[in-house]
């Protein structure tokens, strides 16, 4: 039975047009009345992140689909049986943002970590001292920049992401997981720059990432696979300034002359990238 709804999970993903699916997981867990048939979803839904997602999944475009999907599932536990179905012990919202390397599926699912901040329990010790572990799921999946020891910049991220208006995150989401499918679609051009992964200044890690021209003819910041769309937002006779589409810090990158810098939002610089050769 548990292969069978596995299974039949994957061919929705890839199958089903976006309202199917969102009619599909709304009957399906309004149907849940009991608390030990609450109960029993939870742990299909660990049980679908930590052996499905992390163990049985192959290639990346299943991966992010199977990904956001847990985190639509989860969310609409929330939406159609209210706050009380998490109870302070449960890792499964905390799983699905870890897991997920989609930036835009992450903050669209912030609402929920509010919600379990709210509860609190598990929350406040998982991956670390409530909100290390959360913000570097956003500042990792926007910009690949660790927050790893910067304590003092959380309370001002905190409130950004807090203050931000959102709208229901099961819609958002699936809207989300539509445009990743679109965005897979897309063919490069034209490589603009490529530069070494470094999360931390002067620490440079393995691989590299892009600007690149697509087919759509917009620029994109490529991660491996992944598209972030790149949005303008000052041009000299010396530099252009970009931001990614939906960042929710207010961080930017300055290129000039081959060089790119990562800004916060004051200006200051967080990391020159040296280029990858």
């Amino acid at each position: 039975m548990k292969k069978t709804l596995i299974l039949l999970g994957l061919c929705l993903i890839f199958n089903c047009s976006k309202n199917e699916l969102l009619d599909q997981y709304t009957t399906e867990i309004s149907a849940l009345k009991t608390e030990q048939e609450l109960k029993n979803y939870w742990k299909e839904l660990h049980d679908l992140d930590q052996i499905t997602y992390l163990k049985e999944t192959k290639g990346h475009l299943q991966g992010d689909s199977i990904s956001i999907t847990n985190m639509i599932r989860t969310a609409l536990m929330f939406e159609i049986h209210g706050d009380d179905v998490y109870t302070p012990d449960n890792v499964v919202p905390i799983l699905n943002f870890t897991h997920n390397y989609i930036g835009d599926a992450n903050l669209a699912f912030w609402p929920i970590i509010q919600k379990c901040k709210k509860t609190g329990g598990v929350i406040e010790s998982f991956g670390g001292k409530f909100p290390a572990y959360q913000l570097e799921g956003i500042s990792i999946t926007f910009y690949d920049f660790s927050l790893f020891q910067q304590d003092n910049k959380y309370n001002a991220l905190l409130e950004k992401l807090n203050n931000k208006s959102y709208s229901t995150v099961s819609e958002t989401l699936f809207k989300i997981q539509e445009e990743q499918k679109k965005l897979a679609q897309l063919e490069v051009k034209d490589v603009v720059g490529k530069w070494n992964i470094e999360r931390m200044n002067n620490i440079e890690e393995k691989g590299f990432f892009e600007f690149v021209k697509m087919s759509d003819n917009s620029l994109y910041l490529k991660r491996k696979h992944r598209l972030q769309k790149l949005i303008p937002i000052e041009t000299t006779d010396t530099y252009q300034n970009y931001k990614i589409e939906n960042e929710p810090f207010g961080w930017t990158y300055k290129l000039s002359n081959g060089n790119l810098s990562l800004l916060d939002d004051k200006g200051t610089t967080l990391i020159d990238y040296n280029a990858y050769n």
